[in-house]
């Protein structure tokens, strides 16, 4: 009977020290964290209408936001890398919190990540009131904000925390044997699509068009219902109609071509410092072109000087024949290409009634 007790003793004994060990090993993890502190996932079935990333070394930021056609833009109407958005957000349903920062090294993280994180905030759509297939009251809010970090030193996670919390995690991506932190950088070259343009016939409010070297060339096109239009001369701030005294065809070519414009690349630094040096200070021609969904686009096309290499100086080549310069809404400088953006390039000349030369047969 002694010898069966001590066995039972023995064996409650062993079991008391697993759940120790457990106990121990649990209190290191998240699972003894508020969920509030260790919850990063955003689930994919909801309707995210806003993300935002905020550089806090620089307080830079980028917004990515649906249009009302459902659509990603970047910032003040820009298009933004749909590609690059689905990304994102596929990566943070899927989120996985590895493991929390060790109490020695918490406060230092935590100092990283205030000093040189990246906050990501998400805001959804929702209504105020879901009860079944009723749905009263939508409005926007804030679902969800992590300050996301560097990758760890294991190259497989990433140091995030909650803005509330104190305390850092490591977290993965299941799947994927590399971090993530390079998927939240507030880069413009990685959000921002190339195309600047994209709308139909009937989508276009007006173009205005300005030609600084030479402003007898300037117009104005107002898109009516029906492909019907107007047509004015714009010169020192007055506007001559011209509708019945035009090439209809062109026009109407013209306010037809807006579709998949895009620029060839941002510049960098090393890129940048050669603007400077053979941009012409004057651009050759401006465009505005407002949408009927409240978006405006303003385009400055500014000249290259052409270097001696690759072209014959019996030409007489001042230009490159190629490429421009692009600044899109007084922003960032691109490099653009004649041939994609040469069917909206157009002066006002180019609309009018091409008469036949009397003198022939």
């Amino acid at each position: 009977m002694q010898r069966r007790n001590a066995w039972l003793f023995f064996i409650l004994s062993v079991l008391l020290f697993v759940m120790v060990v457990v106990i121990y090993w649990t209190s290191d993890s998240y699972s003894t964290f508020r969920i509030a502190d260790v919850d990063f996932t955003v689930e994919s079935n909801l309707d995210v209408s806003r993300i935002e990333l905020i550089s806090r070394p620089d307080s830079s930021v980028v917004v990515l936001y649906h249009d009302e056609q459902h659509r990603w833009r970047y910032n003040e109407g820009l298009y933004a890398n749909e590609a690059a958005v689905n990304e994102m957000l596929e990566v943070l349903s899927r989120l996985v919190v590895w493991q929390p920062v060790s109490i020695a090294a918490g406060e230092q993280v935590n100092q990283m990540l205030e000093e040189q994180g990246v906050l990501v905030k998400i805001f959804v759509n929702t209504n105020h009131i879901n009860f079944g297939k009723l749905h009263l009251f939508p409005h926007e809010m804030l679902y969800q904000s992590i300050l996301v970090g560097p990758d760890a030193p294991d190259d497989e996670s990433t140091y995030m925390k909650k803005p509330a919390s104190e305390r850092a995690f490591l977290v993965k991506r299941p799947g994927f044997k590399t971090g993530m932190s390079y998927i939240f950088e507030p880069n413009e070259k990685v959000w921002r699509d190339p195309v600047i343009i994209d709308a139909q016939w009937d989508e276009i409010s007006q173009v205005e068009v300005s030609l600084p070297g030479n402003p007898a060339e300037s117009y104005r096109v107002k898109n009516e219902q029906d492909k019907i239009f107007a047509f004015y001369q714009m010169q020192n701030g007055q506007q001559k109609s011209l509708t019945t005294a035009l090439d209809t065809p062109s026009v109407k070519r013209f306010l037809s071509s807006f579709t998949e414009i895009y620029y060839e690349s941002l510049l960098d630094e090393e890129a940048e410092k050669l603007r400077k040096e053979i941009m012409f200070e004057q651009p050759f021609m401006e465009l505005t072109v407002e949408l009927k969904d409240g978006n405006s686009i303003f385009l400055q096309a500014y000249p290259r000087k052409i270097t001696q290499q690759g072209y014959d100086a019996a030409d007489f080549i001042d230009r490159d024949p190629n490429r421009f310069y692009l600044r899109i809404n007084e922003d960032e400088y691109a490099l653009a290409q004649y041939y994609i953006f040469s069917r909206i390039l157009r002066p006002l000349s180019f609309f009018e009634n091409k008469k036949e030369d009397s003198s022939k047969d």
